[in-house]
């Protein structure tokens, strides 16, 4: 992520996290194993998901429909419901408290969310944060600082000689700063998000980190591919990099434009609205901790060979996307309050089927969420079909006091459509499909 024009290198973009030849082979041939499945069901709670959705930003910039339009933005990221933004850390010897970024910064802040902060180092051909200067920083940003991180995506392969060192040696010296601050030293910090052929590159920093770090685009898959895209292959090429370290994934998302000149492939808007949320809930149950959607806002008005200007949940003229509004519903969905007791309930399907993905949330409000779909794909690519959804009947049985169980449907469009589940038998039944459901127990 540098909210530029991509950095090429080669034929491939640093945003293509994807090796080009499986990736393009896969493309070509249409072979691509449909899903990774978890081996039994995920059970947390609402609070915790919410914690563990992030979106990335650059407000921290002096140019940009970011700065330009904080006004318009800031409202937008409030009604999105996310708790934590990624931003960068720039800042110059001219900057003080007052600086417009700053100011910026701490009206997020105050809104509620926390923020996390990239530290780049000298491999970065753009900009580099001073490390003298993270105290300032925290500190203008009134303390809602959540977490520093390490420099974005930085590139080792043109330098393999040198550049892990450099990179290796820029971690340990934040390390070092943000653990001898007082007002710092309780705040963690997260490796350098390395990618590609870099991450086979990068050196052995778990002594330097709180949490490892990747970029796991799945490009036109689908979040619970098992093919180039997946999230167990960008967990497994980065394992010795913070080993034993819990996982943040800064940068994950999908774009729009359809006529890329890289191999980051593309889906429709309808498909982002379909995989958003997925990916959401994927990670979460497969153990990141946190997940940062790229981006809130498009950071270009380009045509559609740039995917630089569809990335974001906002299109660069502010209005929504389908996924904003599917993500927003989401979030929203695990903070509702409901008459309800705080009782044990569970859900459970009568029938197995290795494609159906499903978790358990238990609500604040004493309320069972269980989110459930279908991990499959549902756009093809270079044949840039969307596949309708699909849909299979399900029973499932819900123990623990009830009085009503709600079938909240995620469409294409970023609509949700709600409806009650009669018992029937002592059972319950659901089209279970690759749009999202989520059934709400209370």
């Amino acid at each position: 992520m540098n909210g530029k024009q991509p950095i090429t290198m080669g034929r491939l973009t640093r945003r293509s996290l994807l090796s080009a030849t499986p990736f393009a082979l896969a493309a070509a041939t249409g072979r691509y194993l449909a899903f990774a499945q978890t081996p039994s069901v995920f059970s947390a709670d609402t609070e915790a998901f919410l914690d563990s959705v992030g979106v990335c930003g650059h407000f921290a910039r002096t140019t940009g429909i970011y700065p330009e339009a904080f006004e318009r933005i800031l409202p937008e990221l409030e009604t999105l419901g996310v708790r934590h933004l990624r931003d960068e850390g720039l800042i110059t010897a001219r900057d003080s408290r007052n600086s417009p970024a700053f100011q910026r910064l701490r009206q997020i802040v105050a809104a509620g969310l926390r923020l996390t902060i990239i530290c780049y180092d000298d491999l970065n051909p753009y900009v580099s944060t001073p490390l003298d200067r993270i105290a300032d920083f925290y500190d203008w940003c009134d303390g809602g600082i959540a977490l520093f991180e390490g420099s974005n995506e930085p590139v080792l392969t043109k330098d393999p000689a040198n550049a892990p060192g450099i990179s290796a040696r820029h971690q340990t010296a934040l390390h070092k700063i943000i653990h001898s601050t007082p007002d710092l030293s309780g705040v963690p910090l997260a490796a350098p998000s390395y990618v590609l052929t870099n991450r086979e590159l990068a050196l052995d920093l778990q002594a330097v980190c709180d949490y490892g770090n990747i970029h796991p685009y799945a490009g036109m898959e689908h979040p619970e591919t098992t093919g180039p895209g997946a999230l167990s292959k960008s967990l497994a090429a980065s394992a010795h990099i913070a080993p034993d370290r819990p996982v943040l994934a800064t940068e994950i998302g999908y774009h729009t434009s359809l006529q890329p000149k890289t191999f980051h492939f593309p889906v429709t808007e309808g498909i982002k609205a379909r995989y958003m949320p997925r990916a959401l809930l994927w990670c979460f149950l497969n153990g990141i901790r946190r997940t940062y959607i790229y981006e809130m806002v498009s950071s270009f008005a380009q045509d559609e060979t740039n995917p630089e200007s569809s990335f974001g949940l906002l299109r660069h003229d502010l209005s929504r996307t389908s996924a904003y509004e599917a993500v927003r519903a989401l979030l929203l969905l695990c903070k509702t309050a409901r008459q309800t007791v705080p009782v044990e309930r569970r859900l459970d399907f009568i029938q197995s089927d290795a494609e159906r993905v499903t978790l358990r949330l238990a609500r604040a409000d004493g309320a069972l969420l269980a989110p459930v779909w279908l991990g499959i794909r549902g756009w093809q690519w270079p044949a840039r079909i969307e596949n309708p959804p699909a849909e299979r009947l399900a029973t499932f049985s819900v123990t623990g006091p009830h009085n009503q169980v709600i079938a909240h449907r995620f469409n294409d469009d970023g609509s949700v459509t709600q409806r009650v589940i009669t018992q029937q038998g002592g059972q319950y039944q659901l089209s279970v499909s690759d749009q999202l459901t989520v059934l709400e127990v209370f």
